[in-house]
C-alpha cells in the first residue's frame, strides 16, 4: 500500500511539472511572438536590447528565485536608462521592471494553482490583503470622479509592488535561500554605496536614479563638492549597514569583511549630504542596539565611533574638504528653516492635501486624484497628484480609514521583529523605521522603490518567521 501511495504521488508530481513546462513553452513562444515581433516594428528600442524581456522569460522559468533578485537588481538604478526597454501605455510607460513584476506574479499564480508551491498566509500578510481591497475600492472611485487615466495607471503600479512581499515568500524555501538574498542585497548595496561616492568625487553620472549635483547649503553652492544619492534605494543601504554592524557585534561575520563593508557604505552615506538619511540610520542602529541588549549596546557605539574615526582620517587624506561640508551641512537646519526652501513647499502641499481631505474624508480622492493645481509653470503636471507625505498622499486617495493599513502593518512588524529576535529580524524592523519616519517628508508610500523596500523586508520576516515556526 504505501508503495502504491508513492507512486501516486509521483505520478501526480509528474503531471505537474509537464504542464508547467508546457505552461513555460507557451508563455515564452507568446511573449517572443509579441515582442521581437511586433513588439521590435513599433519601438525605437534596439532589438538586442529589447530582448531582455524574453530572457527574463526564460530565467523566470529556469531560476524563479534567481528571477526575483535579478528584478531588484534592475530597479536599483544601476542598468542605463537606455539599455532599459519601456513602453507606452495610456499616456504613461510601462517600465521593464513592472514587466517582470507581472510575469513573476503570473508564473507564481500558474505554480500556487499547480500546488508546484505552497502558500502559508501569515499575520503580516493581513493588512495587504487589507491595502489591496482599498485599492479596489479607489480603483472605482477613480473611474467615477473621472481622474485621469495615466495617474490612475501610475498609481496603480506602484501598490502592486507589495506583491513581491508574496514572491519572496513562496520563493524562499529555507535558511540558504534566505541567506543568499539577504547577502545579494548587502552587495548591491555596497555596489550602489562606491557608485554614489564615485559620482559624488567626479561628478560622472551613472546611476539612473538619485541626484547629482553641487552641494547647496542655505542657497550657496560649495564649490568642488557634489551631493550624491541613492535615490529610493536608499532603505536598503541603510538596511545593510544595520545587519552588517549587528553581524559583526554578534560574531556572525568575519571583521575583515564587515569592517569595509561599514566604511563604505559610511562615506555613500556621507555623500547624500542628507540630514534626513543621517538621522535615519542613526535612530536605526540606536532602536537596533537596545533590542540587541545591554550586552552588546555599547559594542555597537564603539564600533560605530571608531568607522567614524577610521573614515574621518580617510577623508582628510583624500578630500578634507567633505568633512568641513559634512559640518557646514549639520549646523545649518536653522537657517534653512528660517529661510524657506523646501519647507515651504512642502508645507503648501500639506495645506492644500488637509483641505482636500476635509472634503473627502472617508472615500478619498481614488486612485490618480488631484488635490491642488499646479503651482508653476516649470513644474510638472504631476506636481497636481503627488505630495512629499506619505500618510496624507494615502489619506487622499483611500479616504481616513487609508491609515489604518500603515498603522497596522507597521505595528504587526516591529512587534514580530522583536519577538523573533535574531539578527536579520532586529535589522529588518530598525530599518524599517527608515520608511516610517522618512514617509513625512517624501514619498516612501507612494514609490516604486520605496514600496518595494518594505514589501521585501516583510517577505524576508514572513519566511524568517515560517523558518522559526517549523
Amino acid at each position: 500500500m504505501p508503495r502504491i501511495i508513492r507512486a501516486g504521488t509521483v505520478g501526480t508530481r509528474t503531471k505537474r511539472q509537464i504542464k508547467l513546462t508546457e505552461f513555460y513553452i507557451l508563455l515564452f513562444g507568446v511573449i517572443l511572438t509579441i515582442f521581437l515581433g511586433v513588439g521590435s516594428a513599433i519601438t525605437p528600442v534596439p532589438l538586442a536590447i529589447f530582448s531582455i524581456v524574453p530572457i527574463f522569460i526564460i530565467l523566470s522559468c529556469l531560476k524563479f528565485r534567481l528571477a526575483t533578485l535579478v528584478m531588484l537588481f534592475f530597479t536599483s538604478g544601476l542598468i542605463p536608462e537606455q539599455l532599459t526597454p519601456s513602453f507606452p501605455v495610456a499616456g504613461g510607460v510601462v517600465r521593464v521592471e513592472e514587466l517582470f513584476l507581472g510575469f513573476l506574479s503570473l508564473i507564481l499564480i500558474f505554480k500556487l494553482g499547480l500546488k508546484v508551491d505552497r502558500f502559508r498566509s501569515n499575520s503580516l500578510c493581513y493588512p495587504i490583503y487589507f491595502f489591496f481591497t482599498l485599492v479596489a475600492i479607489s480603483l472605482f472611485i477613480a473611474i467615477g470622479n473621472q481622474n485621469k487615466l495615466k495617474f490612475i495607471l501610475t498609481e496603480f503600479k506602484f501598490t502592486l509592488y507589495w506583491i513581491y512581499a508574496f514572491i519572496l515568500s513562496i520563493t524562499i524555501k529555507d535558511k540558504k535561500g534566505l541567506t543568499t538574498t539577504v547577502d545579494f542585497i548587502v552587495l548591491l548595496s555596497v555596489i550602489l554605496a562606491i557608485v554614489v561616492v564615485f559620482q559624488s568625487f567626479t561628478g560622472i553620472r551613472i546611476l539612473n536614479h538619485g541626484m547629482l549635483n553641487e552641494l547647496v547649503t542655505v542657497d550657496e553652492a560649495i564649490q568642488g563638492i557634489n551631493r550624491s544619492t541613492f535615490g529610493g534605494f536608499q532603505a536598503f543601504v541603510v538596511f545593510s549597514f544595520v545587519l552588517t554592524l549587528n553581524r559583526l557585534v554578534k560574531r556572525e561575520i568575519y571583521p575583515l569583511i564587515a569592517i569595509p563593508v561599514l566604511i563604505v557604505i559610511s562615506l555613500g552615506l556621507l555623500v547624500t549630504f542628507g540630514r534626513g538619511v543621517w538621522a535615519v540610520t542613526f535612530v536605526s542602529i540606536f532602536i537596533a542596539s537596545i533590542w540587541l541588549g545591554r550586552k552588546y549596546f555599547v559594542l555597537i557605539w564603539v564600533i560605530l565611533g571608531l568607522t567614524g574615526i577610521v573614515l574621518g582620517m580617510l577623508l582628510f587624506i583624500i578630500k578634507p574638504e567633505l568633512v568641513n561640508a559634512a559640518y557646514a551641512r549639520m549646523t545649518s537646519i536653522g537657517a534653512e528653516l528660517e529661510r524657506g526652501s523646501s519647507y515651504d513647499w512642502r508645507r503648501i502641499e500639506n495645506e492644500w492635501a488637509l483641505k482636500s481631505i476635509q472634503k473627502h474624508p472617508i472615500i478619498g480622492l481614488g486612485l490618480g486624484g488631484e488635490y491642488k493645481p499646479q503651482q508653476a509653470r516649470f513644474m510638472g503636471e504631476h506636481e497636481s497628484r503627488t505630495i512629499h507625505n506619505s500618510y496624507l498622499w494615502i489619506a487622499l486617495k483611500f479616504g481616513l480609514f487609508g491609515l489604518i493599513f500603515p498603522v497596522w502593518l507597521c505595528s504587526l512588524l516591529l512587534l514580530k521583529a522583536k519577538r523573533i529576535g535574531n539578527t536579520l529580524a532586529i535589522s529588518i524592523g530598525a530599518a524599517f523605521l527608515n520608511p516610517i519616519l522618512v514617509g513625512y517628508t517624501q514619498m516612501e508610500w507612494s514609490s516604486i522603490s520605496g514600496v518595494l523596500f518594505m514589501a521585501t523586508m516583510v517577505g524576508l520576516l514572513i519566511i524568517l518567521d515560517q523558518l522559526n515556526c517549523d
